[in-house]
């Protein structure tokens, strides 16, 4: 089912290529955190409308990252955009392959020194998208989701060795499910202002080919507000619970949505984070208009019952960053983030905002 779902967007994008303008971006990408150590590889954004579209089309995107790190480790993320039918309908295709020495720290919102262990996992996931707008603001997107999970290494005597954790077995989750988005946004790219309200749930079931039983539901709520002409305040809450027997891979992992956490660190059955970050591009002269900075501040917890989450408990992450347009029309942002927290620090090199 996979391969099907790869060759129609491979059909479906070297079809629109070939009647196409293009606009592309690349540069490199680097950094560092407690997990990786040094990082570094390289990103690419496609950018392509047909040749009868006007400058307010939607263009298609192709997004392409390759990185490797100092232990090891290395990935690829593939993802294209397609519109359809004036840009009511858009297939997103995310495609993402990690070789991975990681460190397993337990499950829960709080850490036991000694207690983590050692291990390498091989995972490819594929997440398939189609976006239909029903309103102006509304959309709704059947969803389908693949992942391939594999240990190829770990401690002989660890958690991860005696089937205590599920899915330290090579396995396989497929789910199918639905999102509702309310979106009122001014860009997808860098948004000053509106509002992105989304709400998903995934059924992963054996009736699909899923070794696990489980639903997965998020809940992503976020603001943007225009406070001078270059200067935007960007606030995010995102809870996120699954249910059942679940591997601890499609856990809730604190790291997904914030900087300064150790990666894997905390993961559990349920998760909250709340954000905000203030964005400026202070200047309008044509030489430095591209150049922007952004602060941050960021809090959450995971826990393994709706009845454990506590303000109490909230884990924190702040820090500051630099951005890059290169492409000025929609603010396609290159960004150089440090943050500090319960890591103490992190420095990541990326592409578009973190919300």
């Amino acid at each position: 089912m996979n391969k099907l779902f790869t060759l129609i967007i491979l059909f479906l994008t070297i079809n629109q290529l070939l009647m196409a303008k293009l606009e592309y971006v690349v540069y490199p990408s680097f950094g560092y955190s407690d997990e990786t150590g040094v990082y570094a590889g390289g990103l690419v954004y496609l950018r392509y409308g047909s040749i009868k579209d006007d400058s307010t089309s939607q263009k298609n995107l192709i997004y392409y990252s390759n990185e490797v790190s100092e232990k090891k480790q290395y990935s690829i993320h593939f993802m294209p955009k397609i519109y359809l039918n004036n840009g009511l309908i858009a297939i997103v295709a995310n495609v993402k392959f990690k070789h991975w020495p990681s460190t397993f720290y337990g499950i829960g919102n709080e850490y036991v020194s000694g207690t983590e262990e050692q291990y390498t996992k091989r995972e490819l996931d594929i997440k398939l998208e189609i976006r239909k707008k029903i309103t102006r603001y509304w959309q709704v997107t059947p969803i389908y989701e693949l992942s391939h999970f594999q240990i190829k290494k770990m401690e002989e005597n660890g958690l991860l060795a005696n089937d205590e954790i599920p899915g330290n077995e090579d396995n396989v989750t497929s789910g199918i499910g639905v999102s509702l988005c309310y979106d009122t946004r001014d860009s997808d790219t860098y948004p000053q202002k509106g509002l992105f309200y989304n709400f998903e749930s995934i059924l992963f079931s054996d009736i699909i080919a899923s070794d696990y039983n489980f639903i997965r539901s998020k809940i992503d709520l976020r603001h943007y507000i225009s406070i001078f002409l270059n200067q935007t305040l960007a606030i995010q809450g995102y809870f996120s619970t699954v249910s059942d027997e679940v591997p601890f891979h499609k856990m809730s992992y604190l790291d997904d949505n914030m900087r300064a956490i150790t990666a894997n660190k905390f993961i559990d059955r349920h998760s909250i984070i709340f954000r905000i970050e203030n964005r400026i591009f202070p200047w309008s002269n044509p030489l430095l208009e591209r150049f922007g900075f952004i602060t941050f501040i960021e809090m959450g917890e995971v826990a393994g019952s709706l009845e454990d989450i506590s303000l109490d408990e909230l884990k924190l992450s702040y820090g500051a960053g630099f951005r890059i347009s290169f492409l000025m029309n929609d603010r396609l942002n290159v960004r150089l983030d440090i943050g500090f927290g319960e890591q103490n620090k992190s420095l990541s090199m990326g592409s578009r905002e973190e919300f």
